[in-house]
Parts: structure tokens; sequence; C-alpha cells
């Protein structure tokens, strides 16, 4: 479930609501926690709360972080250049914190599959967890091996790579993938994206992405700008098809 504070537009997930919650507009009793979608309710401090149905990604900015993981705004690049659908078969490169892990199984549900390769067991661990929250476990392979060493799944729609170096992994993808499947790599630096390009001599290079992200800030009756602090580079998206 999700409060809005009614002034400030700020979000918080409540996750038990059979406790009393706490924020810095004051406290917000459980009683009130549980009254229906659409209520108004106040904390202590008389600040007023709408409550909202939690959506999936409303869930998801929520989940546990390890390692840094795929920026929204580079995930909604990615759906932008693959059709990611139901019934998908995908392989990851890099489960992380499972993030995008998440929006790829939400996405090719009920009767896809997403197979996710980490070599960190803390990362694993954490992953498992955050995909069990969000109920989709049953869509995800999680498998505990360096994908470098090879792809166990044929017959692939996408393969996504968010390891420090997919070149290595080039041979693996194109023998796993169908033919016409793409294969994803996010990479840092130009310097990583140069030598996966250096690498590659089996498939199309469909394009190299940069992608720019500002948000804009509208102060009610006084003015609209843009965000003072602005993320501006995260990754680099590299995109091959297997023709």
């Amino acid at each position: 479930m999700i409060i809005i504070h009614r002034k400030t537009g700020k979000k918080f997930y409540i996750e038990d609501k059979d406790k009393d919650f706490n924020t810095h507009f004051g406290i917000i009793k459980k009683e009130d926690l549980n009254k229906e979608p659409g209520s108004i309710i106040k904390s202590h401090l008389n600040e007023e709360f709408l409550i909202l149905e939690d959506n999936f990604n409303d869930l998801v900015r929520y989940l546990k972080r390890g390692p840094q993981s795929i920026h929204e705004k580079d995930i909604g690049l990615l759906y932008s250049l693959v059709n990611i659908s139901p019934g998908m078969k995908i392989v990851e490169g890099g489960t992380g914190s499972g993030i995008l892990t998440s929006y790829l199984a939400n996405s090719v549900r009920p009767n896809g599959k997403v197979y996710s390769y980490e070599i960190r067991e803390d990362f694993y661990n954490i992953a498992k967890k955050n995909l069990e929250k969000l109920k989709l476990l049953d869509y995800v392979e999680l498998k505990l091996k360096n994908i470098n060493e090879g792809i166990d799944e044929k017959d692939i729609d996408l393969i996504i790579l968010d390891i420090p170096d997919p070149w290595n992994t080039l041979d693996h993808a194109y023998n796993s993938l169908k033919f016409g499947g793409y294969l994803v790599s996010f990479l840092p630096n130009i310097t990583s994206v140069l030598k996966l390009l250096y690498s590659n001599d089996k498939f199309l290079l469909i394009g190299v992405y940069e992608n720019f992200y500002r948000k804009w800030i509208y102060e009610k009756g006084k003015v609209l700008r843009p965000r003072n602090l602005e993320l501006v580079h995260t990754e680099f998206i590299v995109l091959f098809r297997k023709v």
C-alpha cells in the first residue's frame, strides 16, 4: 500500500498495516492505515495523506538494493528497442538486486521465463527475496553461475548482459539465441563499448545508445523549472541482432 502526503506529493510504502507508521510529517495510526484506498487520513500533526493501492512500479522502487541497478530511464529505452512481451524466453547476465529481472519477469508472464545468471551469492539472495516479495519468482530461474562459462538455454528471444566483460559471452550468446533474437549489453564507458564492438564478428550491430533524462519541478503558482541536480549519463546500451 502507498500513502501520499497531500501537500508535498511525497510517497511512502506501507509494508505492515498492523503497526503505526512514523514519518517526519507525524505518526499515522494503524487503524487509519487499514482504511479503504481513496481515503484521506491524518497524522498526529494533522498532516493529510491519501491512501492508494500499490502497483508494480510502486513496489519496485522500494525493493532492497545491493549493487547499482539499471536506471529506470534505461529500462524504458530497452523496452522501446526490443519487443519484450508475454511468452518470451530471456537470458540475463548479471542479476544484481533483481530490479531489471523483475521488470522482465512481469512482462513475460504468464507463460514466459527469465533465466538470470549471477556469480555473487549475496546478490543472488537479495534478488531472490525481491522477486519473492513481488510474487514473480515462478517466472524466473535464478542461476548462481558465471554466464561466461556457458549459457544452458537454447532458442532464446533476448539476451541482456549487465556484466563488465560481455565480449567473453559473445560466442555463448550467439549459440543460445534463436535466429532474429536480440543481444543487449549495458556498459558504463565508451572504452568498454569499443572493446565489445571490436570483439564482435557474428552479430549485426543495430546501434549504440545513450539516454539523457531531465525532470522538471513545478512550484505551484510560482515557476516551472528543471531540477538542479540531474542524472545525465548512466550507461551505454549496445544492441545487436542475430541474423
